[in-house]
């Protein structure tokens, strides 16, 4: 039973990072094109937009300075003629999931602003829960699979990004709900490259 365990954590992973590359990927083809396909449109929407039926959310979100300046980093990492560590991997992820978290924070003050007392309430009660489950997910893989060396060298790359993954996700998520409260998408960071 602790192999199956085991190995649909792993499967899990694998398919994280395929969908991460995908990500990646249209994302890519979407900045340098200037315009969206529908193949594009299809990756990203799981994850971007999931109450604005117009779109204008996810166009929006399509431009953010975040993922450009990550594509650009990850990008060069994967072109690097030099051999690029997991420590070096490690910290890109590290990097990027500590940007998101600022962003989190801003959208959410900014969000508890804006909202009357009962809305304001449910998303206090919204926010702590995902903060406990979103620690408490990162907690398990640690003891149960990094920490051993299950997952080798690469565990600890591969959690980064997962729990990069989920801020971005949480953070794009109290993105949209300010959007269709006044709609508006301001970032705190702006790109550097």
């Amino acid at each position: 039973m602790k192999g199956k365990i085991l190995l649909l954590f792993f499967i899990t992973i694998v398919c994280s990072s395929c969908q991460n590359i995908n990500h990646s990927t249209a994302l890519s083809s979407e900045t340098k094109s200037g315009q969206s396909g529908s193949s594009n449109n299809e990756v990203l929407s799981m994850s971007i937009g999931d109450y604005d039926l117009k779109g204008e959310f996810y166009d929006e979100m399509l431009r953010n300075p975040i993922d450009h300046d990550y594509e650009v980093e990850f990008n060069e990492f994967q072109n690097s003629k030099e051999t690029i560590t997991t420590l070096e991997w490690g910290a890109l992820e590290s990097k990027y999931a500590e940007i998101w978290d600022k962003e989190l924070n801003q959208i959410y003050q900014t969000l508890l602003s804006k909202l009357d007392r009962e809305p304001r309430e449910a998303l206090i009660k919204s926010q702590k829960e995902w903060l406990q489950y979103h620690l408490g997910e990162t907690e398990f893989v640690e003891k149960t699979f990094i920490n051993n060396g299950y997952l080798g060298s690469q565990g600890s790359v591969s959690l980064g990004r997962v729990i990069k993954e989920r801020i971005r996700q949480r953070t794009m998520q109290l993105f949209e709900y300010r959007y269709l409260l006044d709609g508006e998408v301001e970032f705190l960071y702006q790109s550097n490259k």
